[in-house]
């Protein structure tokens, strides 16, 4: 009986043994397949839910503060394409990409076919890519390296760059079979200093009757500027907002006066507007001013809280469109900031910092 035992332990340590191997071959071996696709997360809330917003920086620069690519507007980004897997790359990859197919029927699924006025517009023309990218054996990511030319860019439009990876037996990968990884849908808003989403919890617009203007104000939770140029900005008058189906005709521009980098970071901004029907006017008693103000953190010294406050905002539009048949006048009046946290021990334009 004691042999018996003996020989039926010995037996279990065998087969053990066995599993034991046989399971660490199972983890040198891969596990998956080497799918290829891109490193681009999704919205998941917003106006842009369901594609990627990347913020990039209007005009690219060099160690030197001087534009990268010789002139404003010239910028670029750096798209990760990933290999997944459980281990690393098995053999150099050429990763063919294209542009997508599918931006209309993303913008019909998320949007009215009746609602143009809110779809993404392909801004193709407006970047340029290579078609190939080469991830050598053994690394697990390339870069896309995208160059954008955001000179006369009008931003009231919706862009978005739609990407694909390309799949054919003869490149010898594959796609990634789910869609947001084989597929790059990317919302590219260039920033500058001034640019960004605002609070607005200090900036009213009030009803004006015969020129009386009304005591109770409505209020509004942000306001977004958008590029125009590195000293230029655009935002929409009064509670107009990138989801007004009549955006376009209430843009108010914000011109900021550069600021002497020896002295404190205070100019002044000048509002005009080239939309005549809208009798645009600014309080000529009221002088808009912006203030930049950066302090570090008190935990995370590497941590810089800039904040940016546009002061002394009042101007009176005329709402002609909402109202058919009459004209409805609008009173803006208060203050503007926006705050962005920056990691000083990377380059800004490499964070996403709104």
């Amino acid at each position: 009986m004691i042999k018996i035992n003996k020989l039926v332990s010995s037996v279990l340590l065998v087969a053990a043994a066995v599993s034991m191997v046989s399971c660490n071959n199972d983890w040198e071996d891969e596990q998956y397949a080497n799918y290829i696709g891109f490193k681009a997360p999704l919205d998941t809330e917003g106006s842009s839910v369901g594609v990627t917003t990347v913020y990039i920086p209007y005009t690219r620069l060099d160690a030197d503060g001087n534009p990268k690519y010789g002139q404003e507007g010239l910028s670029s980004y750096q798209l990760p394409i990933l290999v997944s897997g459980s281990s690393s790359n098995p053999s150099d990859v050429n990763v063919h990409v294209a542009k997508s197919d599918t931006l209309r029927t993303l913008n019909e699924a998320r949007f009215s076919i009746n609602r143009q006025e809110l779809w993404y517009i392909d801004m193709s023309d407006y970047a340029t890519y290579p078609e190939t990218v080469f991830i050598p054996k053994g690394e697990n990511m390339g870069l896309l390296d995208i160059r954008f030319n955001f000179a006369g860019i009008d931003l009231s439009d919706r862009y978005l760059l739609p990407l694909t990876v390309v799949e054919k037996p003869e490149y010898g990968y594959l796609r990634n079979p789910r869609l947001n990884f084989a597929t790059a849908m990317l919302r590219v808003l260039p920033y500058t200093d001034y640019t960004g989403i605002y609070e607005a919890g200090n900036y009213k617009f009030y009803l004006v009757s015969d020129g009386v203007v009304d005591t109770e104000p409505g209020a509004m939770k942000n306001v977004q500027l958008y590029v125009v140029d590195e000293n230029t900005a655009f935002f929409y008058a009064g509670a107009f907002d990138e989801s007004s189906l009549k955006r376009k005709f209430f843009k108010v521009f914000a011109h900021f006066e550069p600021y002497n980098a020896d002295d404190t970071h205070r100019g002044t901004v000048t509002f005009t507007c080239p939309n005549e029907d809208m009798n645009f006017s600014v309080n000529p008693e009221k002088t808009a001013t912006y203030t930049i103000l950066e302090q570090p953190d008190d935990v995370q010294n590497y941590i810089l809280h800039r904040t940016i406050i546009i002061n002394d905002i009042d101007y009176t539009f005329t709402d002609y469109i909402s109202a058919q048949g009459s004209d409805i006048v609008y009173n803006v009046r208060g203050t503007l900031t926006m705050q962005r946290d920056l990691n000083t021990q990377m380059p800004e334009e490499d964070q996403v910092i709104f």
